[in-house]
C-alpha cells in the first residue's frame, strides 16, 4: 500500500511526432494527427490515460490526472500500479500483457495524491502503434453510483430485518423461527451433531396485562428480549415465538447443555424488578421447557416436546426449568 501516489523510478515521455525524422510531408501529417488527438483526448468528459506495456504513463488528458489530483507531468513519472488501489502489480501486468483490439471492461479502485480511494469504470483496448503496444484506457469515476449502489443494499438489509425482527424485542420473530428451524434440522440431520430448543413462557403474563396494562405489559416483554441476547451465545438464536412465549435454537447444544443456559436464562429474568407507578416494586418469572432433537424427526414433533415440558413447568408450580422425558 503507498501513502499516496509514489513516482515511477522511470519516465515514459509521449512519442513528439513533430520532433519526427521523416520527411517534411510525413512529417506534417503526423503533428496534424498528433494535434488531433490531443484535442480529441483533451475534450472528453472521461480521464483518459494512454499506457505502455510496461505499465508507464504515455499520455494522458488533464481530466485523469485532475481525478487522481496531479499534474499531467507528475503523472508521467507513475506506473499504473501507484494509482490503481485494488488490482496488484501482477494482476495488472497479467492485463496489460493480455488486453488486445477487443478490448475489456472492468471496475476498480485508484488512489488519489492524497492518498483518498474512489471507484472506477475503465474500457481498455490495445493497440500498436510504430511497433510498440500502448493500452488506450477510458476511465469514469463511478464513486457515487457505487454509494448509491451500497445505499440501497443498506436499505435492503434493513427492510430484511424489518420482516425477520420482533420491533418490541429484538428478537427474530416467528416467521424466522421457522425458517431458521428448517435448516438447523437439516443440518444436524446432515452431520449427526445435537440441537437443542428452549421454549419459555412468562408467568402469570395476561394478569400482569390486565392489571397494569399492556404498556407496561410491553416494558416485560422487552426486558425479556434484553435478558436474552445478553444470555445466548453468538451461535444460538433467539425468537418471540408469539405473545409471550420466547424460543431458543442452540445448533450444537445437547439437553443438558442447554438446560444450563434455561436456567441462567431463569435466574436472570427473576432478577430483574419491575416499577410500575403506584404499586410496589415486583419481580416476574418464566416456566422452561427444553428437548433435544432426534435425528430425522419432523420440526413439528420436535417443538411440541419442547412445548410439552414447558407445561410441564407451569404444573410443576411454575419458575422452573423442565426437561423432555
Amino acid at each position: 500500500m503507498h501513502d499516496g501516489l509514489m513516482p515511477n523510478q522511470k519516465s515514459f515521455l509521449p512519442l513528439n511526432a513533430c520532433e519526427s525524422s521523416e520527411p517534411a510531408s510525413q512529417n506534417d501529417s503526423s503533428c496534424h494527427e498528433m494535434t488531433l488527438w490531443h484535442v480529441l483526448i483533451d475534450q472528453s468528459q472521461d480521464g483518459i490515460v494512454v499506457l505502455d506495456s510496461s505499465g508507464g504513463v504515455f499520455e494522458s488528458n488533464k481530466k485523469f490526472a485532475d481525478m487522481l489530483g496531479v499534474s499531467i507531468s507528475e503523472l508521467r513519472q507513475f506506473s499504473v500500479w501507484d494509482w490503481d488501489a485494488m488490482f496488484s502489480r501482477e494482476q495488472l501486468i497479467d492485463i496489460l500483457d493480455v488486453v488486445d483490439a477487443s478490448g475489456m471492461s472492468l471496475q476498480s479502485k485508484h488512489r488519489r495524491k492524497d492518498g483518498s480511494v474512489f471507484d472506477v469504470e475503465m474500457t481498455i483496448t490495445g493497440t500498436v502503434y510504430r511497433g510498440r503496444k500502448l493500452i488506450f484506457s477510458i476511465c469514469r469515476d463511478i464513486s457515487d453510483r457505487k454509494q448509491l449502489e451500497r445505499d440501497l443494499l443498506e436499505r435492503e438489509e434493513r427492510f430484511r430485518q424489518l420482516s425477520i425482527v420482533d420491533e418490541l424485542t429484538g428478537l427474530y420473530n416467528s416467521r424466522h423461527f421457522y425458517d431458521q428451524l428448517e435448516m438447523e434440522t437439516n443440518r444436524t440431520n446432515r452431520h449427526q451433531q445435537p440441537l437443542s430448543l428452549i421454549l419459555l413462557d412468562i408467568d402469570d403474563f395476561k394478569q400482569f396485562n390486565d392489571r397494569y396494562g399492556h404498556l407496561e405489559g410491553d416494558l416485560v416483554l422487552a426486558r425479556l428480549g434484553k435478558v436474552l441476547s445478553s444470555c445466548v451465545r453468538r451461535e444460538d438464536l433467539a425468537f418471540r415465538y408469539g405473545g409471550e412465549e420466547f424460543t431458543i435454537l442452540l445448533p450444537g447444544t445437547n439437553r443438558d447443555g442447554s438446560s444450563v443456559l434455561a436456567e441462567k436464562i431463569r435466574t436472570a429474568f427473576q432478577a430483574e424488578k419491575f416499577i410500575v407507578h403506584g404499586h410496589p416494586e415486583r419481580s416476574m418469572t418464566v416456566s422452561v421447557g427444553v428437548a433435544e432433537y432426534r435425528f430425522g424427526e419432523q420440526m413439528k414433533s420436535f417443538v411440541g416436546r419442547a412445548d410439552q415440558a414447558m407445561y410441564r413447568a407451569k404444573g410443576q408450580g411454575k419458575n422452573c426449568v423442565c426437561t423432555e422425558i
